[in-house]
């Protein structure tokens, strides 16, 4: 289980590329329709794992962050088709770990890829203030939620056999 945790903390504070490829939308409106579905599949996967979580407050935690990540995709969703596009679905199934510990490491890794991309979003977005401002407003609401997954893994004990 040593190596499990050394292993996080080099991917923590030491990422590799994201696995998601980021590049893959040639316009604004391509960007947004790809960051709203990982919005709404990270959404999907984190209010799953809260369902799992062993503790009534980090349930409550984890299910206050997938609520604001469905809002946040609501928001995407409403200016993709101010923009005249139809945003897809979240496909595919939620990432399962081994225990709670693990379920919360990989929607950080989520949450950081979602993360990168809103940030490259922004930067191209400068030309549009509508669209650079709810990209601003969802890097913040994102960011947050980093911030406590960070915390949540910190308490999590990795050893576990909590499902």
């Amino acid at each position: 289980m040593r190596s499990a945790i050394a292993q996080f903390v080099k991917n923590f504070l030491f990422p590799g590329p994201s696995k998601l490829n980021h590049l893959r939308y040639e316009t604004a409106v391509e960007g947004l329709v790809l960051a709203h579905e990982l919005i709404l599949q990270l959404a999907t996967q984190i209010e799953a794992h809260a369902a799992g979580a062993p503790y009534p407050h980090m349930r409550r935690i984890l299910q206050t962050i997938a609520s604001q990540k469905y809002e946040g995709a609501r928001k995407l969703r409403t200016l993709i088709e101010k923009l005249g596009e139809r945003p897809r679905l979240a496909t595919g199934e939620s990432k399962t770990g081994i225990n709670h510990w693990e379920r919360l490491n990989l929607d950080l890794q989520d949450q950081i890829a979602v993360d990168d991309l809103l940030f490259t979003l922004e930067l191209r977005a400068g030309e549009t203030p509508d669209v650079a401002k709810v990209i601003e407003e969802l890097r913040s609401t994102q960011k947050s939620h980093r911030r406590i997954l960070s915390d949540l893994i910190a308490i999590a004990d990795p050893q576990a056999t909590q499902t």
